[in-house]
This record gives structure tokens, C-alpha cells and sequence, in this order.
């Protein structure tokens, strides 16, 4: 059987109107337009994000290194806050390190909680010798330019279904326009046999 989702606005029938050939027609439009430019946009949003956010992570890579401290007291056996994952905060404690000169500094930094006296955790210093986070790593990158990419053609696609519910919003008017100059033609006609 053969069957046209919205076949009807095509074929020639008494009931078809000039307004529901063009509205076919602009929905096919807007459809089209919608998806390569959600598409194009979405790749060159990402494509930016990863570049730049790879530029990011090389300087961050070239700038951070990682030293080794020893904790200077215990950290707290337990902490009332967990994360997002359900997993107990870090708790800061103070730490020793060698820098890079060979002479020692001190700074706090967050440990799981329950680390003694005396053990050894890893830090990230920046060029400065100063505490830092990680650098970023490679699937940040990636998370980054998706979710800009992604953000940015979901953006496009709205646009797109508005620029649709227009083209029917408009269509519509315009049938009802129509249907008014008609009934107004054919009312004395109808009211006549009443």
C-alpha cells in the first residue's frame, strides 16, 4: 500500500488549496535548511571548542608538574559531606615537598580522609611552585566540544521549529482569512432557506 505522510497537500484533489502546496513546500524548506545548518553549526561550534580546549590542556601539560608530599597530621577520619557521587570530600591537611631547587615547602592541600601522619600523596605544582589542580585530560576535551556542539545544533534545531511553527501559524491565518471570504459569499446563500 502506498501511503505519504502528508501526501494529501501534494495530490490533486477538490478539496487541496494553493496555501497547503506552499505550506508543504516551506515546511520541506525549513526542514532542510533546519538540519544542514543545525548540522554545520554544530561541527564548527564543536570543532573551536576542542581546538581551543586542546590548546588549553598543552599549557596546562607544559606548565604543571607533579611532586610528591608527605602529610604532616592526620586528616580527619571522617567528613559530613560527600560529592556528587556519594564519595566523602577530601579533607584539607598541611604536606611537605622537595621544589624543584631542593629546598622544601609547605602548603595544604586535600587528602582522602583518614590519611596518617607521614604518608606520601601527589600534588600539582605550576611553573611558579605554586599548589594547583590536575591538568585537564583528553576526555575533558572531548566532553567540552560535544557538549558546544551539541548545545549549539540543539540551539539551531529550536530556532528551525519555530521558524516551522511560524510557517503554520502564517498558513493558517491565511486559511482562515480564505474560509472568512468564502462564508461571507456563501452565508446569504445558507441563511436564506432558513
Amino acid at each position: 500500500m502506498y501511503a505519504v505522510v502528508g501526501s494529501r497537500r501534494w495530490r490533486t484533489h477538490p478539496l487541496r488549496r494553493k496555501v497547503d502546496v506552499q505550506e508543504a513546500r516551506l515546511w520541506l524548506l525549513v526542514a532542510a535548511l533546519t538540519l544542514m545548518c543545525a548540522s554545520s553549526i554544530g561541527i564548527a561550534h564543536g570543532w573551536a571548542a576542542f581546538e581551543r580546549e586542546q590548546s588549553v590542556v598543552a599549557e596546562q601539560r607544559a606548565d604543571r608538574h607533579l611532586v610528591r608530599a608527605t602529610v604532616l597530621r592526620d586528616a580527619a577520619t571522617s567528613t559530613p559531606w560527600t560529592d556528587e557521587s556519594g564519595q566523602y570530600q577530601r579533607v584539607p591537611v598541611p604536606v611537605r615537598w622537595v621544589t624543584a631547587t631542593g629546598g622544601e615547602a609547605t602548603g595544604e592541600v586535600p587528602v582522602p580522609p583518614g590519611t596518617e601522619r607521614g604518608e606520601r600523596t601527589r600534588l600539582w605544582l605550576d611553573s611558579r611552585g605554586s599548589v594547583t589542580s590536575a591538568p585537564l585530560e583528553y576526555r575533558d576535551v572531548w566532553a567540552e566540544a560535544l557538549l558546544v556542539g551539541g548545545s549549539s545544533a540543539a540551539v539551531t534545531f529550536g530556532a528551525g521549529a519555530l521558524a516551522g511553527i511560524a510557517v503554520r501559524m502564517g498558513c493558517n491565518r491565511r486559511r482562515a482569512t480564505m474560509w472568512e471570504s468564502e462564508w461571507s459569499r456563501v452565508e446569504p446563500e445558507w441563511s436564506r432557506r432558513a
